[in-house]
């Protein structure tokens, strides 16, 4: 056996390290919401929630910075142009680096009016946010940098560390009776440390007195944007409804609700293997004009399979569920842990779908999802009258996109047989 993975390829090891850090780091980062959920009260989980929400939703659109770091740097790294992956690299940097700081005072102004228009009694933690909006410029540049040139056990080392340290410590400062600041500044000690273990193999790439070279930064920011659009909404639709129910219901309320929340995170996890997996074959398939529409179908099958199998679980045994997710099974969270395992299933076949037009560069579905997004925060801002109604709006939301791109789908298959056909 041991003789058979020493002589595995490097594509394949690389593969396989990336694989067992990713899994490994997704373990952790449950038990991390886990330990929160037990810990923390359903008033304060919610608060922790919604910080949270407004953490993704800004810096999760930042993340298509690493996407083409990794692009040019391997290209460049490729060719044998040092200088230009040092540019590359240092360019990015000073250019996150500005930005990092000016996002930094903006919500530092700003964090007394989000904690008073959120309800929570933390002030803290809006400087804590303004902190971790700030590192979400910094993390791509670097996370891009190892992966653009194949650092991959530097990249899973630095995940499982950053992980293992932020449960550790998210632990040690709720048991010291920190709170909501202290899981959030677990977050913020583990994100800084994950960025220090990934600049040491790239120190010497990233320089404040490295060469101007002609990089096209406008070529690439373009080449970005609809991965940006689409990453923005997802996350919205998937995530700010918890944003909008601690602003509009009572704290008591928003505690149910984020309870419920749990059970739609895990729906959400599941699959997230088969979109890594789907997207460079859908992508290598697509470059050589060959049909891409049986991987898809595998993919929306095994996804089919993972978030029924969820479904079942939780509806035949939802306050078990519950308790082990949150440690408190309240029947309001049983009713709307139903719905949530409806919404987020449809979300996330969504997202397989979303990856699939992204892969082939097909963008005719921006326009639905940056509509239906916006549908989506309005209807629960005019149509709030329960927490319930909140989730039926997203039910019915992620119901209608998840078929809209299904046709968009079914449109190009027809498109594609009809030329080959001819």
């Amino acid at each position: 056996m041991l003789k058979r993975i020493k002589n595995v390829d490097l594509f394949t090891k690389n593969i396989l390290i990336v694989f067992l850090g990713s899994s490994l780091l997704n373990f952790i980062n449950l038990v991390y919401q886990l330990l929160i959920a037990h810990k923390l009260s359903p008033v304060d989980f919610a608060a922790f929630n919604s910080m949270l929400a407004i953490y993704m939703l800004i810096s999760s659109p930042l993340g298509t910075i690493q996407t083409a770091v990794a692009k040019y740097t391997a290209e460049f790294n490729g060719s044998g142009q040092f200088s230009q992956t040092q540019a590359l690299l240092s360019g990015f940097f000073r250019k996150t680096l500005i930005m990092a700081i000016v996002t930094f005072f903006i919500f530092l102004a700003a964090s007394f009016l989000i904690i008073a228009r959120l309800k929570i009694n933390c002030n803290s933690c809006g400087y804590i946010l303004a902190i971790l909006l700030a590192l979400a410029w910094i993390n791509p540049v670097i996370f891009g940098g190892v992966q653009g040139l194949e650092l991959f056990k530097w990249s899973s080392a630095s995940s499982v560390i950053s992980g293992i340290l932020k449960l550790g410590l998210a632990f040690i400062f709720i048991a010291l009776g920190w709170g909501i600041s202290g899981a959030l500044g677990a977050l913020v000690i583990s994100t800084l440390a994950g960025i220090f273990v990934l600049y040491l193999p790239i120190k010497k790439n990233i320089s404040a007195k490295a060469r101007q070279h002609n990089i096209d930064y406008r070529e690439i920011y373009l080449y970005l944007l609809p991965v940006a659009i689409s990453t923005f909404c997802f996350i919205n639709l998937v995530s700010f409804d918890m944003v909008l129910v601690k602003y509009y219901f009572s704290p008591e309320e928003s505690g149910v609700y984020s309870l419920a929340q749990m059970v739609g995170k895990i729906f959400l996890f599941l699959p997230g293997a088969i979109s890594v997996v789907m997207f460079p074959r859908v992508s290598g398939l697509n470059a050589r004009n060959l049909s891409t529409f049986a991987t898809l179908r595998r993919s929306l099958f095994y996804t089919c399979v993972l978030v029924v199998a969820a479904g079942l679980v939780y509806n035949f045994f939802p306050y078990l569920v519950l308790k082990v997710l949150t440690g408190k099974a309240y029947l309001e969270s049983v009713v709307l842990g139903r719905l949530f395992s409806v919404s987020m299933s449809f979300f996330t076949l969504l997202f397989i779908l979303i990856t699939y037009f992204l892969s082939i560069k097909d963008l005719r579905f921006i326009k639905y999802l940056v509509l239906f997004t916006a549908l989506q925060f309005w209807s629960i801002t005019l149509f709030h009258k329960s927490l319930v109604s909140v989730q039926l709006i997203l039910c019915i939301n992620a119901i209608l996109l998840f078929f809209i791109h299904l046709t968009l789908v079914y449109k190009k298959q027809r498109q594609h047989s009809f030329q080959v056909a001819r």
